[in-house]
């Protein structure tokens, strides 16, 4: 049951990169370097099983059919066994790192159409949802939603706090959504005596 789950983020963090520069327009300089991190992310496995294979070499592990013994410290035989079979979350890391990469080439080419478009690559497009600088508590997409929604702030923090004791990954689509959305320029702040 908790291998459900852990697949789903393995497939969903290379379109979840690409959704960062999407929501954010970042510039072709943080494209190339999202996209280098969703191929150090598709060929991970593997590196890390080349790891395993050199650790095995350094501590004169010995295998025996699909598990390590090393003679000290005894307990480096099991983690370098996990580590060898994670060869096998290519399956997943992959198929992700590749629609990463679909998303950020996306995310930039369309980027620089709206820029020759406009004629100034500065001009942003306009975006529908930020993140909120005063009705913050830690990264304001509680207030945001919440604005967004026509609802009491208190309600959606209560439920923000449920499903993330609830929901085991909500934490990380909270993270994402930080990173993702931009925060609200000062010249869309709501007026000081308006209260959400």
């Amino acid at each position: 049951m908790l291998y459900l789950p852990l697949i789903g983020i393995f497939l969903l963090i290379g379109p979840a990169i690409a959704g960062i520069a999407f929501f954010r327009r970042l510039s072709t300089r943080w494209h190339l370097f999202l996209l280098s991190l969703c191929v150090v992310y598709g060929i991970s496995p593997f590196l890390m099983t080349w790891g395993a294979l050199g650790l095995a070499e350094r501590f004169d592990c010995s295998v025996e059919a699909i598990r390590f013994r090393c003679p000290s410290p005894v307990w480096l035989g099991d983690v370098i066994s996990g580590l060898v079979m994670s060869h096998w979350l290519a399956i997943f890391a992959i198929p992700s790192a590749i629609l990463g990469a679909i998303g950020l080439l996306t995310s930039a080419i369309s980027q620089h159409q709206h820029s020759r478009k406009t004629g100034s690559p500065s001009e942003q497009f306009p975006e529908a949802f930020y993140r909120s600088r005063r009705h913050k508590i830690i990264a304001g997409i509680c207030s945001a939603l919440a604005q967004s929604w026509h609802q009491p702030i208190q309600i959606i923090r209560i439920v923000a706090v449920v499903l993330a004791i609830v929901i085991p990954g909500f934490p990380l689509l909270y993270l994402w959504c930080w990173l993702a959305f931009p925060i609200e320029p000062r010249s869309q702040q709501q007026p000081v005596g308006e209260q959400l």
